[in-house]
């Protein structure tokens, strides 16, 4: 006798569920790939980069300071001052050595474009840097070190500029100061961080939650330095100094956005904190 068995409906039901979600999930990855990515919480050539690529740039910080203008293109010669210069250029440069007085070895930078923004920009830097300089050979300071370098780029019609100055002078502990300026020459006024972020549409919060996360992690390394006994630079965690909106030095270069905290600004200190973005 021939015996029909039934046909098993409910694998079937089971298999045409699992197609459909197996068809679901493989759409939301198409989507996800082709436009959820382009909204990137990183910028230029960071993109698709992994930790060791920011710690890279990290470590390599101070090799930007070549004392030139890098990336240079003739469609702003226009703006220049003085014709027969470079955008930017080495104005004041001295070294000096004299044994028991003094080491000095600076080369300071001026902007050279005719701008009122400009203009104070040139004036603060002369008053920061040169003077500083100025003062140490005059006054013979006992065993001073000075040095000043800077580094320059134009990207995205951006001018950055930053000025790094090492000073230890007599048994005060040695300080690290770092000024920075970004001018849109397109438009002729200032940028600030903000404005550079929101146009490579980096996101605030993905800035601010690094830049917490590495002054933290600072912290606890110096922490760890005071456990053992040393002395050390503290850092206000809770300063409104780390807030995106209020921080004022930054610098950018092929494609990456340098956060600096350098807190020998306003102390004698020689810690610096940057953040890679």
């Amino acid at each position: 006798m021939n015996v029909t068995l039934p046909e098993n409906t409910m694998d079937r039901k089971h298999k045409i569920l699992y197609l459909v979600i197996i068809l679901i999930s493989i759409a939301i990855f198409i989507f996800s790939l082709f436009y959820v990515e382009n909204k990137e919480i990183t910028v230029g050539n960071l993109k698709k980069k992994t930790e060791q690529s920011y710690e890279k740039l990290k470590e390599n910080f101070d090799k930007l300071f070549t004392n030139e203008l890098k990336n240079y293109n003739d469609n702003y010669k226009n703006r220049k001052e003085k014709s027969n210069e470079a955008l930017i250029y080495t104005k004041y440069e001295k070294e000096a050595n004299i044994e028991n007085a003094y080491d000095i070895n600076v080369k300071i930078p001026y902007i050279n474009i005719k701008d009122d923004t400009i203009k104070n920009y040139n004036e603060e830097i002369e008053d920061i840097f040169k003077k500083k300089a100025e003062d140490i050979m005059a006054t013979k300071n006992k065993n001073s070190i000075y040095t000043v370098e800077y580094s320059s780029y134009i990207e995205d019609g951006i001018l950055s500029i930053a000025i790094k100055a090492n000073l230890k002078e007599g048994n005060n502990t040695p300080r690290v100061i770092v000024k920075t300026y970004n001018y849109d020459l397109e438009s002729n006024k200032e940028v600030d961080l903000k404005t550079l972020l929101d146009r490579k549409n980096v996101e605030l919060d993905y800035v601010q939650n690094k830049i917490n996360t590495e002054v933290r992690e600072e912290q606890k390394r110096t922490d760890d330095l005071k456990d053992l006994g040393y002395k050390i630079f503290e850092r206000d965690l809770d300063s409104k100094i780390y807030k995106v909106e209020n921080i004022k030095d930054f610098y950018y270069e092929n494609g990456s956005i340098y956060v600096i905290f350098a807190y020998g600004n306003e102390k004698y200190t020689s810690e610096l904190d940057v953040i890679v973005i």
